[in-house]
């Protein structure tokens, strides 16, 4: 029984030492794998749209997702065991190019003794927050902006809010992802 209770002691003290967590795929390999996948309900395909959306969500922005290095990831953890990162040029991600990143901006004001008027713009960047077009801009509308528009990759997408609500302000973003069989999808309109 004494032995016993040292070997449970000595275990104790060798184990946090030399153990170390094992990931098969970082954070971002999770993202474009739940993404590829549409991301269907989990908890890994969670976490990794809950990150992909808190990465647009501050200022300033940063990708939705970065360099995926599962291929550095060592054999017996499901990787290649290689030290290279995954290439997203080839056409096997082809689908993971039409990734967007979604910029509205509208606000709502009235002039002196003037009707009502609206402003909005909508901006579009790549999957690496660069290459950025403005794709819709309106100045002085004395219309509120429609419900909904087409995106770059023919999708139709509501606007945040149809602009007619009390709120004289919004400024939202969203990202537009395809998976892997060509389906687009998109994200809720995040306000910030």
């Amino acid at each position: 029984m004494r032995s016993f209770i040292l070997n449970l002691i000595f275990s104790a003290m060798i184990l946090p030492i030399s153990a170390k967590p094992s990931r098969a795929y970082d954070m971002d390999c999770a993202i474009m794998l739940c993404m590829a996948g549409g991301f269907p309900p989990g908890a890994v395909c969670s976490a990794a749209y809950a990150e992909m959306i808190r990465r647009i969500t501050p200022w300033p922005i940063r990708p939705p997702f970065g360099i995926c290095s599962f291929a550095a990831a060592p054999v017996e953890l499901g990787g290649s065991g290689g030290k290279w990162e995954v290439d997203v040029s080839t056409s096997d991600y082809a689908w993971l190019r039409r990734t967007r990143v979604l910029w509205f901006y509208g606000t709502s004001y009235k002039e002196d003794t003037g009707p009502r008027k609206w402003d909005w713009s909508l901006r579009s960047c790549d999957h690496e927050n660069s290459n950025c077009q403005v794709l819709i801009r309106v100045y002085k509308s004395r219309t509120a902006w429609p419900i909904s528009f087409v995106s770059q990759n023919g999708q139709t997408i509501p606007y945040p809010e149809d602009g007619r609500l009390p709120s004289l302000y919004r400024r939202a973003v969203l990202v537009e992802y395809g998976d892997y069989k060509g389906m687009m999808g998109h994200s809720a309109w995040y306000t910030y």
